[in-house]
């Protein structure tokens, strides 16, 4: 794992959002960025995981979920919405790529995801509303040259930037 630049920390009205730029040169490479997150994650956090189709946002939660001591398989829940797994917390792996809007019941079953205590993690996470993404993680995942990846983490939580410098 890379250093693309270096860390920044900006203000902004409710605290400071902590910044890290990196490459990751393959897929395992993502999963232990994510595990190094996941052994830092603290029960309420928020992971919003934006990205192309297969760049890499699913490689990063089965790294998360390795960090939290998941020993169940991580995969895509593209049909069910969410995968609840059991580790150190739980983890709430939410996928909402097949959603076109989030009617009461489901954003009631996201919301409660991100409420239950564990960490929670949401590819797709366009619909969620700006009132449950407050203190979230993003992590921003596009395709660099050949099979690298440059992941983008914004954050403010200083332990996670921390975690993912490694």
């Amino acid at each position: 794992m890379n250093q693309a630049n270096s860390p920044g920390t900006i203000s902004v009205a409710n605290g400071k959002v902590h910044r890290r730029r990196l490459r990751a040169s393959d897929p395992d490479e993502t999963r232990a960025l994510g595990a190094r997150l996941g052994q830092a994650a603290a029960a309420g956090d928020l992971f919003l995981l934006e990205g192309e189709f297969g760049a890499g946002k699913t490689v990063l939660v089965q790294g998360l979920a390795r960090g939290l001591g998941v020993e169940s398989f991580v995969t895509s829940p593209s049909f069910v919405l969410i995968n609840q797994h059991h580790g150190r917390l739980p983890l709430y792996h939410v996928d909402l790529f097949r959603i076109e809007s989030l009617d009461s019941e489901l954003e009631e079953t996201v919301a409660d995801a991100i409420e239950a205590g564990g960490v929670t993690a949401i590819e797709w996470p366009r619909l969620v509303p700006e009132d449950l993404r407050r203190g979230a993680t993003v992590v921003r995942i596009a395709p660099g040259d050949e099979d690298a990846r440059i992941i983008e983490l914004e954050t403010p939580h200083r332990r996670l930037i921390q975690a993912a410098a490694g």
